[in-house]
């Protein structure tokens, strides 16, 4: 089940995470997206730094999909999605673990915290990202023991796979287009 978090500028209605949402499910993949409730309320900011709300509301939405059910959980977060993604999988019991993978589309240098997590991570990175781009992004998991993790760089990207100059969001298919061959491999269903 491909677990789908949208980053804190926009929800489901952006054209990106549905583009995340059609693709996953045109690769025959089980999957569930949804707005935070301070989006849903109107709000500008999630929850506060420790995204409790968000944190709570993950819960849940895996709660009524039946995750224990699922063999293999994908979580999926843009930017701040990935942030809360990073937070819920160290608050997972260890016994848990081994049935998640994670993919950052836009990873937030200081927020994200992946450290201790063993399984597969996925970082999908713009070159000119306002948080850094790619070696720093390995520079920051460079302390983990995790030997699962994949990097990809998106030469002239800005944090939302835009142009920097233009803010047209013309690098998006690329990144839907990684997924898509991540969502198709075999040794890696969701």
């Amino acid at each position: 089940m491909n677990v789908i978090l949208h980053g804190g500028s926009g929800g489901i209605d952006s054209s990106f995470i549905k583009k995340l949402f059609e693709t996953s499910v045109a690769t025959g993949n089980s999957a569930v997206m949804f707005n935070f409730l301070y989006l849903e309320r109107g709000d500008e900011h999630s929850s506060g730094p420790e995204l409790k709300e968000e944190l709570a509301t993950l819960r849940e939405i895996l709660k009524f999909c039946d995750a224990e059910k699922f063999k293999r959980i994908r979580l999926i977060g843009k930017s701040l999605g990935g942030i809360v993604a990073s937070y819920f999988l160290r608050s997972i019991p260890q016994e848990e673990v081994d049935k998640y993978s994670v993919i950052i589309l836009g990873y937030v240098l200081g927020d994200v915290d992946l450290r201790s997590f063993p399984g597969e991570i996925i970082v999908i990175q713009g070159e000119k990202d306002k948080f850094g781009n790619i070696e720093t992004v390995k520079k920051d998991l460079s302390g983990t023991a995790n030997n699962k993790i994949k990097y990809y760089e998106i030469q002239g990207a800005d944090h939302s796979y835009r142009n920097p100059e233009t803010k047209e969001h013309v690098y998006e298919d690329t990144v839907i287009g990684i997924l898509k061959t991540i969502f198709l491999a075999k040794e890696n269903p969701a």
